[in-house]
C-alpha cells in the first residue's frame, strides 16, 4: 500500500474544502484485541474484515475423526455441530472486538462496519462452496489427497443480521443505530460492457476467479500446495462461467452503525 500514499496525500493537498492535515498510521497487532490507548479514537471503520476469525473453530481440529468431512467451510449438509462451532468462534472473536474498540473509543464515539454475512440460517451461497466441491473432484483424480481436505477448515464466518445483533446487544458496550444488508454481485467490480457489448460468461467467470484467487490462494496453498492451484482456479472459472448463466451470483453484506454506550 505505500506505493499509493503519495497519489493519495496529493490528492488531499489539491481539495480545497478545508480538508486539515492528514496522518497515515500502521499499528501491529490484531484487531481482536487492543491496538491503542483508553479514550483515543472518535470514530472507528471497519471494511470487510470481521467475517474473518481469529482461528478455524478448534472443536474441527482437536478430534480424531473429521467434523466436517469433505468441506472447507460450512455447506448445507454440514452437521449441526459445524454450524455451532463456527458461530461460537465467531460470538467469542466480535464480542472481544467490540470490548476492545469501545475501550479505544472517547464518550460518544462512533463505528461503521461492514463485512460478508448472509441472509438465513442456513443459507449457504459462496465461492468457497465451490471450491470445496473442485477439490472433491481433484480427490477422485488422485490430484488432492483426502486427508488434507477433511482437516481443513477456513477461519471465516458469515453471518446473519439477527447473529450480530446478538452479540452486539449481549455485549452491550455499544447501542446499535443502523443495521442493514444489501447485496454485490461476485463480479461487482468488472464493467458489465466492453464497447457497448455485455461481457460474457466466460470473462466474467475468469474474473470472478482471479478475484478469489487473490485472497485465497495464499491460505489454499499452505495446506495444498501451490502444484494445484493454477489447476483448481482454472476450474473454478469454468464452473462459475457456468454457474452464472442460471442464476445471480452475489454476496449478503451487512453494514451498521453503532456508537459507545
Amino acid at each position: 500500500m505505500d506505493h499509493l500514499l503519495p497519489s493519495f496525500y496529493q490528492r488531499v493537498q489539491e481539495r480545497r474544502d478545508g480538508v486539515g492535515a492528514c496522518v497515515v498510521n500502521a499499528t501491529p497487532g490484531s484487531f481482536y484485541g487492543r491496538l491503542f490507548p483508553n479514550n483515543y479514537i472518535h470514530f472507528f471503520q471497519s471494511s470487510y474484515s470481521l467475517h474473518w476469525l481469529s482461528q478455524t473453530p478448534e472443536e474441527l481440529i482437536k478430534g480424531a475423526k473429521p467434523l466436517n468431512k469433505g468441506n472447507i467451510y460450512i455447506t448445507t449438509t454440514s452437521s449441526p455441530i459445524v454450524f455451532k462451532a463456527y458461530l461460537e468462534q465467531f460470538q467469542r472473536d466480535f464480542s472481544f472486538f467490540l470490548k476492545s474498540r469501545s475501550d479505544e473509543l472517547k464518550v460518544g464515539g462512533i463505528m461503521v462496519l461492514t463485512f460478508q454475512g448472509r441472509e438465513k440460517a442456513h443459507e449457504i451461497t459462496h465461492p468457497l462452496v465451490v471450491i470445496g466441491m473442485l477439490l472433491k473432484d481433484m480427490i477422485l483424480e488422485g490430484l488432492v489427497e483426502e486427508t488434507k481436505l477433511d482437516s481443513f477448515n477456513l477461519p471465516i464466518y458469515f453471518p446473519t443480521m439477527e447473529e450480530v445483533r446478538e452479540v452486539i446487544e449481549a455485549e452491550g458496550s455499544f447501542t446499535l443505530q443502523t443495521l442493514k444488508t444489501f447485496k454485490l454481485g461476485w463480479d461487482a467490480n468488472l464493467q458489465d460492457e466492453v464497447n457497448g457489448s455485455l461481457l460474457d460468461s466466460k470473462i466474467r467467470g475468469e474474473f470472478i476467479a482471479k478475484s478469489i484467487r487473490v485472497v485465497f490462494e495464499p491460505i489454499l496453498t499452505v495446506e495444498f500446495g501451490n502444484e494445484i492451484m493454477d489447476e483448481l482456479f482454472s476450474r473454478f472459472a469454468t464452473k462459475i462461467s457456468q454457474l452464472i448463466e442460471f442464476e445471480a451470483l452475489e454476496y449478503t453484506n451487512l453494514v451498521m452503525s453503532m456508537g459507545k454506550a
